[in-house]
């Protein structure tokens, strides 16, 4: 799992702009929190899908919009 996390966070980290998305596995997850807290740590900004719209602060600073593939 260590290297699992560790090769995540080194491709993450090449990223120019690097954008987390969240979709409806965080409340099946229990994951809100955890995912507004990696944006927090990391500096990321995030999006949802429209099925986990609500299941983050949409008023958190680094909070993009809601993520609808080519619609968006």
């Amino acid at each position: 799992m260590e290297a699992a996390v560790e090769a995540a966070a080194e491709f993450l980290n090449k990223a120019v702009k690097p954008v987390l998305v969240g979709g409806p596995k965080l409340r099946v997850a229990k994951a809100s929190d955890a995912f507004v807290e990696l944006a927090d740590s990391s500096g990321y900004v995030f999006a949802t899908m429209p099925s986990a719209k609500g299941m983050v602060p949409e008023h958190h600073p680094h909070f993009i919009g809601t993520y609808w593939g080519a619609v968006s």
